[in-house]
C-alpha cells in the first residue's frame, strides 16, 4: 500500500501543479482570496447541513479570553476538563467523545490538522496558542465527515490572524496577579500583489500553586512567532505561513490525595518541584487558492515538527523501605484508602528515593491536501483529498532524587541518557478523500457525503533500557508490527426552510476515530433540530445521539493506566450510547444609549456503557454506568452591555454538572459540580486605544474540577485579576 500511496501522491502533485499553472483568469487584485475557513461566517453557519458554530473575532475580543475551554463553553455539546488552570493543555470532548488530551476531536489551524501526529498519536499534548487566534469554527453532525480522521464528535478549526489589506497592526499588553504577563502584537499589510504579516505572542506566569516544603515556581513561559507572506494575482493567491513555538512550564502531572486537597487545594507536593514541561515546534505551510470559471481550488502543503519532554515524578520508594513501591497513581490511591505511609511519603515526612521520568517525544506531521468546489445545476459539489505521513518517536530516560524526612530534596542524579522504558517508534501513512454533494430544491436542501480513510501503521518497540536514537534502529526489538486499515463512512443531511425565520435540520453520519494498531472506534450518529433567526435574535435547538459499537481508549499516563512493551496500548469499552439536547440562543436588547447582548448555551447529556468490562482506563464497568468525565449538564450564560460612551462589559457564568473519573464511581473518583463566574470591563479611550480589567473566578471557588492526570484532585484557578490595554494602528 505504501508504494500505492507514493504513486498516488506523485500523480496528484503533478495534477495540482498543472491546475495552478493553468490559472489565467484575472480579476481585481483587491479581492482577498486567502481562504482557510471551513464554515465561513456566522451567516454561513445558519445554513450549514448540520450543527456548527462560528466564534468570530468580535466575539473573541468581547470575551477577552486566552483559555480555549472558556471560549468553547459558549458552544453547546462541548465538554472540557482543565489541568493547569490556564488552558495550555485542554481536554475537549464533543458530544461525549473521550476527553483525554482532545484526542477524539479533529483539531485544525487554518484547515490543516495540527495534532503533532493525527493518526499515530492525536492525544499528544499540543494545542495552538489561543491568545493569537483570530476566530474559531466548530463542526458537529454530518458536516464533520469532511474534516476527519476523527469524525464521531466533530472538528475544531482555529483561524490565524489574516494578512490585512491595509498596513495596520495591534499591540496588547496585560499584567496580572501571580506575575502574569501577556504581550501580543502583529503588523502587516498589502502592497500591490504582495502581502505580509508578522505576529508575536508571549504569555507567562509564576503560577498560583505553592510547592510544599521546598517552594518554587509553578507557572509557565510560552511564546509564539508567526510569519505570513502572500502573493496574489487576480483570482489566485499563494500564501506561506510559518509558526515557531516554545514553552517551558513548571507544571506537574500530580494532583492531590483527598486529605491533602481538603487541607490546601492549591498546594503541590514537594516531590514535584523538579516537574517541568518543555516543548518546541516549527510549523510551515504553503497554500494556493484559485477561483476558476467553473470551480474553486484550495491546495495546501505542510510540514510540522514538534518536540516535548515532560519531566515528572514517576515512582516513589523504589527500595520499599516503607513497605510500598508505588507509581504516583497507586500512591495517591493508597493514601485515599487510608495508608498512613503513602500519605506521609506524599507529604515529605518519610525519607524515600523518587524516580523522575523524561516523557520525551519527537513528532512529525507532513503532507498535502486539496479541496475542489464546483456548482453544477442544483448541485454544489466538494471533493477533498489528503495525503500525509506522521510519526511519534518516544525516547525516555530516568533521573532520581532523595527526599529527606523533612521534605527537602537532593540534587538530581543517575541520568542514563537514552536508556528508559517503553521506547518506541510509531509511524502512519494515510490517504483520505471525501465527496460531498448539496442539492438545492428551493426550501429543501439535501446533502450526501462519503469519506474514505486508508492508513498503514508500523509500531517498533525496544526492550527496557535499550533506547533508540532517531536515526537508527537497535537490534533489541521486542515488538515490530504492521497494520493496514481501510475505513469508509457516509453521511446524509437535510435542511428545510419552514419560513423566512425557521429552518429544520436533520442528519445521520457514520463516525470513526483511528486507533493505533487496532480497529478504529466507530459510532452511528444522528441529529435533529431547528434554527430560528429574526433580527438580533438567534436560537438553535438540537437533539443528538451516538451509538458506539466499539468504544476505545489509548493507554496513557493521563488516564491513570500503565502498559508495558508486551501489552496492547488500547482499551475497549464495548458498546455505549450517548444522547443529549443542545440549546443556544443570543439576543440583543436595545436601550437608550446602551445595548445589552445576552448569550446562553445549555447541554443535557446521557452517556452510558451498554455492557460490563474491566480495564485500567475505564475501571470496573457495569452496564448502565456513566462514561467518565461527561457531566449530565453544562451551561454558559454571558450578559453584557455596550454603551455609546465607550464603556462595555460582560459577566459570564459557567455551570458544569458533576461527573466521575472512572465508570465505577467511588468516593475518590467524583468530580464536583462547579460554577465559574468571570467578569470584564472595558473603556474605549478613542478609536485606537482600549483599557480593561478582567476578574476570573470572582467567587474564588475551590471545587474539585478534575482527578487527572495521575488520579489526583485538582482545583480551579483562584480568583485572579488582570489589567490590560490594546492599541490598534
Amino acid at each position: 500500500m505504501i508504494k500505492k500511496i507514493i504513486e498516488t501522491r506523485q500523480a496528484l502533485i503533478t495534477i495540482s501543479a498543472l491546475i495552478m499553472l493553468s490559472a489565467t483568469s484575472l480579476v481585481s487584485a483587491n479581492d482577498n482570496v486567502e481562504s482557510v475557513t471551513i464554515i465561513g461566517s456566522k451567516e454561513d453557519a445558519k445554513n450549514l447541513a448540520g450543527s456548527g458554530t462560528v466564534i468570530n473575532n468580535e466575539d473573541l475580543e468581547k470575551a477577552m479570553d486566552t483559555d480555549i475551554a472558556k471560549i468553547l463553553s459558549a458552544v453547546p455539546g462541548m465538554y472540557m476538563r482543565t489541568e493547569e488552570g490556564y488552558g495550555l493543555r485542554p481536554n475537549i470532548s464533543i458530544r461525549g467523545t473521550a476527553i483525554e488530551r482532545s484526542g477524539k476531536v479533529a483539531i485544525m489551524e487554518d484547515g490543516v490538522l495540527v495534532a503533532p501526529s493525527p493518526y499515530t498519536s492525536s492525544a499528544a499534548y499540543y494545542f495552538p496558542t489561543t491568545g493569537r487566534i483570530h476566530s474559531v469554527e466548530v463542526l458537529k453532525g454530518p458536516s464533520a465527515v469532511s474534516q476527519g480522521p476523527q469524525t464521531i464528535g466533530g472538528a475544531i478549526n482555529l483561524i490565524s490572524t489574516p494578512i490585512p489589506e491595509l498596513n495596520s497592526g495591534k499591540f496588547v499588553q496585560e499584567l496580572g496577579e501571580n506575575g502574569m504577563s501577556r504581550t501580543h502584537a502583529y503588523y502587516g499589510g498589502t502592497s500591490g500583489k504582495l502581502g505580509a504579516l508578522i505576529e508575536v505572542h508571549d504569555h507567562s506566569s509564576d503560577g498560583f500553586d505553592s510547592i510544599a516544603n521546598v517552594g518554587g515556581n509553578t507557572g509557565f513561559d510560552k511564546s509564539d512567532l508567526m510569519i505570513k507572506a502572500r502573493y496574489e494575482s487576480g483570482n489566485h493567491s499563494l500564501t506561506f505561513k510559518m509558526v515557531d513555538l516554545d514553552e517551558t512550564s513548571n507544571q506537574s502531572y500530580v494532583g492531590l490525595s483527598q486529605a491533602s486537597f481538603n487541607a490546601n487545594p492549591r498546594m503541590r507536593y514537594g516531590a514535584t518541584a523538579y516537574d517541568e514541561m518543555m516543548n518546541d515546534g516549527e510549523q510551515s505551510s504553503l497554500t494556493y487558492v484559485g477561483d476558476f470559471d467553473n470551480f474553486d481550488v484550495v491546495f495546501t502543503s505542510w510540514s510540522n515538527d514538534y518536540h516535548r519532554d515532560w519531566f515528572k515524578v514517576s515512582d516513589f520508594n523504589n527500595d520499599s523501605e516503607h513497605g510500598e513501591r508505588d507509581d504516583i497513581n497507586e500512591l495517591i490511591s493508597d493514601a485515599n484508602n487510608g495508608s498512613a505511609n503513602a500519605q506521609a511519603i506524599l507529604d515529605g515526612e518519610l525519607a524515600v528515593e523518587i524516580e523522575y521520568k523524561h516523557n520525551n517525544r519527537y513528532y512529525t506531521n507532513e503532507g498535502y491536501q486539496f479541496v475542489i468546489s464546483t456548482d453544477v445545476g442544483i448541485h454544489a459539489i466538494k471533493l477533498g483529498y489528503r495525503d500525509m505521513e506522521d510519526s511519534e518517536s518516544r525516547v525516555q530516560a530516568y533521573e532520581y532524587a532523595d527526599q529527606a524526612a523533612d521534605g527537602s530534596l537532593s540534587a538530581l542524579y543517575g541520568y542514563v541518557g537514552l536508556g528508559g522504558s517503553n521506547n518506541r517508534l510509531r509511524q502512519s501513512a494515510a490517504t483520505s478523500y471525501y465527496l460531498e454533494d448539496t442539492m438545492d430544491f428551493g426550501r429543501l436542501n439535501l446533502t450526501v457525503g462519503y469519506r474514505s480513510e486508508d492508513y498503514d501503521q508500523r509500531h517498533r518497540r525496544w526492550d527496557e533500557g535499550a533506547g533508540p536514537n532517531l536515526t537508527a534502529v537497535r537490534n533489541t526489538i521486542v515488538r515490530d508490527t504492521f497494520a493496514e486499515n481501510d475505513h469508509a463512512t457516509s453521511s446524509f443531511a437535510a435542511t428545510y426552510d419552514l419560513n423566512d425565520n425557521v429552518m429544520l435540520v436533520a442528519g445521520f453520519h457514520q463516525g470513526m476515530t483511528p486507533m493505533f494498531g487496532v480497529e478504529p472506534e466507530e459510532a452511528d450518529n444522528t441529529e435533529i433540530g431547528l434554527r430560528f433567526s429574526e433580527g438580533t435574535t438567534n436560537i438553535e435547538a438540537f437533539y443528538f445521539s451516538s451509538g458506539y459499537s466499539n468504544l476505545a481508549a489509548e493507554c496513557t499516563l493521563v488516564s491513570g493506566a500503565s502498559c508495558d512493551a508486551t501489552e496492547s496500548a488500547v482499551f475497549s469499552g464495548g458498546e455505549a450510547d450517548v444522547s443529549g439536547l443542545e440549546f443556544s440562543g443570543s439576543w440583543i436588547i436595545e436601550g437608550v444609549g446602551v445595548t445589552y447582548p445576552i448569550a446562553l448555551s445549555y447541554t443535557s447529556t446521557d452517556a452510558t456503557f451498554n455492557n460490563s468490562s474491566e480495564s485500567d482506563y475505564f475501571g470496573l464497568v457495569a452496564a448502565g454506568d456513566d462514561l467518565p468525565y461527561i457531566p449530565s449538564s453544562s451551561m454558559s450564560l454571558v450578559a453584557g452591555f455596550i454603551s455609546d460612551s465607550g464603556l462595555s462589559g460582560n459577566l459570564r457564568l459557567i455551570d458544569i454538572g458533576s461527573s466521575c473519573s472512572i465508570a465505577a464511581c467511588g468516593k475518590f473518583n467524583k468530580i464536583d459540580a462547579h460554577t465559574i463566574l468571570d467578569a470584564n470591563l472595558k473603556k474605549s479611550l478613542n478609536d485606537s486605544m482600549d483599557v480593561y480589567v478582567i476578574i476570573e473566578n470572582i467567587l474564588d471557588d475551590e471545587n474539585i474540577i478534575s482527578r487527572a492526570p495521575s488520579e489526583g484532585a485538582r482545583s480551579q484557578k483562584p480568583r485572579t485579576m488582570k489589567v490590560g490595554f490594546s492599541y490598534k494602528f
